[in-house]
């Protein structure tokens, strides 16, 4: 009997060492996410004062049997109390997804339009291509759920059950790992006008050949549909890359702000997209002005730009700066109004792949309002249409080419 009382006794203090050292290094990686946000969050005032004082109080009390996704939820919890945008804690999954476009996916995107679930768009190469998923598809259920989503029908696997000009035609999906394309894409779309579709502004999909290249395409059209409903924004210099063939260079778009700093500023970014260098320019300066470059081509027909709720960051500034711009026109429906720069640190205790983004700058406009919060206002807001969208096309890109 003392064998067995001194082995358990030795397994209790071993799974008792486990759980201190796991609320241990839970309560470091919680201070962490408090330290950073206290050293570098863009605005020091009394509300971040409280926060911080509150989020060390709770890292203290980490309670012992906490996992790692609870851990997680509540740090992310607290964050959204400031109410600011990329202000969020990443783990490898999201990290590979924002960074890599690589996620468990079925490559289906849909819409409610009129309370119906639509299919826009079936990502090339994914499984709901595969399966025969058509844009104009109307989803009707899912398997395994009683409500259909986009986000059901992007990440879901089992049987969808679809309807096609009244026709119901079941199908089986299984989402997988599946990194989507975000390269711009340019489309004729006949008398005279062209479709530009910019997804994304990471910084892979715009080195400067390339970018010059399609540039160049431009010119013979009279009017360019530029489409970043979906582009939730990346790098300040990509951005400006693209924007450097509508505005014809040496155009200020605004500027990027650190309140917090006391350093000299500079009227432009350089044209280095990478992330090392952008870093090292926001730790010389405090304002660093937002100017298209020279060398991207010279676009000066007729644009319009179409954005949604799901603009957001470096694509809501590309927008707004349309607003100023002659000849153009912005449509759609308002912008998330997510326009913080913030910069990504690594947190290590927790693992490999998991970050903190923390907002250090804001950018203002020309005008030197503010964009978060607030977005981009379209000068004409649009509705998608059923019948249309059943066919399989976009009302939107219809109404801008009329």
């Amino acid at each position: 009997m003392r064998r067995l009382f001194f082995f358990l006794l030795f397994f209790f203090c071993l799974a008792a060492g486990v759980v201190l050292s796991h609320a241990s290094r839970y309560r470091d990686v919680y201070r962490s996410i408090c330290d950073l946000t206290e050293e570098h969050f863009y605005k020091a005032d009394d509300r971040l004062d409280a926060w911080v004082r509150r989020c060390r109080l709770k890292a203290a009390r980490v309670p012992l049997r906490t996992g790692e996704a609870e851990l997680l939820r509540n740090i992310q919890d607290h964050m959204n109390e400031l109410q600011v945008s990329h202000f969020q804690i990443y783990d490898p999954n999201e990290d590979k997804r924002l960074w890599k476009g690589e996620s468990i996916d079925t490559g289906i995107r849909s819409r409610y339009v009129e309370d119906l679930l639509i299919v826009y768009k079936v990502e090339k190469a994914s499984a709901g291509e595969e399966a025969g998923v058509k844009a104009g598809d109307e989803i009707v259920s899912i398997s395994g759920t009683e409500q259909v989503t986009p986000w059901g029908a992007m990440r879901r696997t089992g049987q969808f059950m679809l309807k096609r000009r009244a026709k119901e035609i079941p199908v089986e999906i299984k989402a997988r790992n599946y990194v989507v394309d975000s390269q711009p894409e340019m489309q004729d779309l006949g008398q005279g006008t062209a479709l530009l579709v910019l997804n994304s502004f990471r910084s892979e999909y715009f080195p400067p050949d390339k970018w010059k290249k399609l540039a160049a395409q431009l010119p013979p059209f009279r009017h360019v549909i530029i489409d970043v409903r979906e582009n939730a924004g990346g790098s300040f210099v990509a951005m400006l890359r693209a924007l450097s063939t509508f505005h014809c260079g040496g155009h200020t778009v605004g500027s990027i702000l650190q309140p917090r700093k006391m350093l000299p500023s500079k009227t432009s970014l350089d044209d280095d997209a990478s992330d090392l260098h952008q870093i090292q320019e926001l730790e010389k300066y405090s304002s660093l002005g937002l100017r298209t470059f020279d060398g991207y081509g010279c676009y000066k027909g007729k644009v319009t730009v179409l954005i949604g709720p799901d603009t957001s960051s470096t694509a809501e500034i590309f927008a707004e700066s349309f607003l100023r711009r002659p000849n153009a026109r912005v449509w759609g429906l308002p912008t998330a109004g997510d326009v913080i720069l913030a910069v990504w640190y690594d947190l290590p205790s927790l693992g490999r792949g998991f970050s903190a983004s923390i907002p250090e700058a804001i950018y203002l406009t020309t005008g030197k309002e503010e964009l978060e919060a607030r977005g981009v206002i379209p000068q004409r807001e649009l509705q998608y249409e059923i019948e249309q969208s059943l066919l399989g096309k976009d009302s939107w890109v219809e109404d801008a080419k009329r």
